[in-house]
């Protein structure tokens, strides 16, 4: 090789570096179209959530603890599409709704057990009762609407202690039964039992009105004849009470205990979507909200009852403790309180070796901005990243980040969900337009346990275990 060739060949050589660089820097990163539905599943068929009249955005992120905005588009169909999105994780935003992910197709849709045409009644709805044949009511019984076609459910205290008949008008604000769209109307007088010192509710005699037909706005009246359950099943009420209220507890130090219910329940048919409608109660604890919180590890032995519901109807038990926070807005006198749960459900019945315990808990050292996130806090900025550390009982498969805006009206306090983020990680960045500069905001996360289900693939899809918890945060300014 020559002089002059090795000379061209050394200046290649040194030239080919930068060029390749700055030809792999002119090549643009590749990108997808992101797509997907969001879709209630209800009991008569699919309900497209409309999609036109919401923001549909991936936001990805930065690397500077922000986001690139990328529009999209919706249908009224429950369809989007968002173009250009490159490939790893963005957070997909589905109006107020965000998730974390990297799907290129996103199922975004729900479930429901009940009919999509269920209406909530007006307020000044009415029932008015002329039932007979109950067994002599006792002063905590209850009487128990259930409709699982129709998504109602409503109690009903005031009987005359001694007497088998309820009779009188009560207002009504659950959902309307209408026995022409073939919903099934359960009343159950729901009757006191003791069992170790603790008063339980046990369902004791049923009516299955044939023709039940609710009017919003108006009184309807409801008249006939109860029949006395057979009391042929045993039920082993076994509880980790206080492991449920310390759980429920740890949500925040100004967490109040609110109400400690348990109980056993029939859902309609199988539970392969999850508890996706209210259920009627076979045994519960606190039903009626005035028995003392259940916060002892107990077991109370086997409680007899009666079941007499179809053999298709599944079995299943729930524990669902709630505890209140007060926040009080800037400027404000009045305090609002936001409840937060430690709920859980399960078709594995407790037994005298195996109690219900508590199945997740919440998430553990809970930070906002790198700043305590349960105590008050400000200056954290639009876009603050919350982080936290997996719950230290059960698995977390996902979890959820509520924002509520806290705001005075006339001195009075009022908390609202304006955004739910759900991600797999343990932390997340609140997207940009969430938060606003001079406004007051409350977080809280929720530990998701859906064991047997893809959350990857189901986001928002449950199955026939499922378990949460809460933490909340103080009280956050910008």
């Amino acid at each position: 090789m020559n002089r002059a060739c090795r000379i061209v060949i050394l200046l290649l050589l040194c030239l080919a570096p930068a060029s390749w660089a700055q030809l792999e820097n002119s090549i643009p990163a590749p990108t997808r179209t992101v797509s997907g539905t969001r879709i209630g599943h209800y009991k008569d068929g699919p309900v497209p959530i409309d999609l036109s009249i919401r923001t549909i955005a991936a936001l990805v992120p930065n690397g500077t603890s922000s986001y690139t905005t990328i529009p999209g588009t919706g249908t009224s169909a429950g369809t989007f599409t968002v173009p250009n999105v490159p490939y790893g994780y963005y957070l997909l935003q589905l109006g107020g709704r965000y998730l974390w992910t990297k799907n290129t197709v996103v199922n975004a849709d729900y479930d429901q057990a009940y009919r999509s045409s269920a209406v909530t009644a007006d307020p000044a709805t009415t029932l008015t009762f002329d039932l007979r044949n109950l067994n002599p009511w006792q002063t905590y019984d209850v009487l128990e609407l259930a409709d699982t076609s129709a998504g109602a459910f409503e109690l009903f205290p005031g009987g005359t202690e001694g007497e088998t008949t309820f009779a009188g008008t009560f207002p009504y604000s659950s959902n309307l039964n209408d026995s022409t769209q073939g919903d099934k109307t359960y009343l159950l007088q729901e009757s006191t039992q003791y069992a170790g010192g603790y008063r339980l509710l046990v369902a004791s005699s049923c009516f299955l009105p044939s023709n039940f037909t609710q009017v919003d706005a108006a009184d309807t009246q409801l008249t006939g004849r109860f029949t006395s359950i057979q009391p042929n099943q045993s039920f082993r009420f076994n509880v980790n009470g206080a492991d449920l209220a310390a759980a429920t507890l740890a949500a925040n130090p100004g967490a109040a205990i609110a109400n400690t219910a348990i109980a056993l329940d029939v859902f309609p048919g199988s539970m392969a979507r999850g508890w996706i409608v209210s259920t009627p109660d076979l045994v519960s604890y606190d039903l009626n909200s005035d028995a003392p919180p259940f916060t002892a590890n107990v077991d109370l032995g086997e409680v007899i009852y009666g079941n007499p519901f179809p053999s298709s109807f599944t079995l299943f038990i729930l524990y669902q403790y709630s505890a209140q926070t007060s926040y009080l807005a800037p400027g404000a006198s009045s305090p609002a309180v936001i409840t937060t749960y430690a709920a859980g459900n399960t078709i594995t019945l407790p037994t005298a070796t195996k109690p219900l315990r508590l199945m997740v808990g919440p998430v553990q050292r809970p930070a906002v901005g790198g700043a305590d996130f349960l105590a008050n806090q400000s200056g954290l900025g639009l876009m603050p990243t919350i982080h936290w550390k997996p719950p230290n009982v059960g698995i977390a498969h996902a979890y959820q980040v509520l924002v509520y805006q806290v705001t005075n009206t006339d001195g009075i306090t009022a908390a609202t969900t304006i955004a739910r983020l759900q991600t797999q990680g343990t932390s997340i960045t609140i997207p940009p337009n969430v938060l606003t500069a001079g406004q007051a905001y409350v977080f809280q996360i929720t530990t998701l346990y859906r064991p047997g289900v893809s959350v990857v693939a189901n986001p928002y899809r449950s199955g026939p275990v499922a378990a949460t918890a809460d933490v909340i945060s103080g009280l956050m300014q910008p």
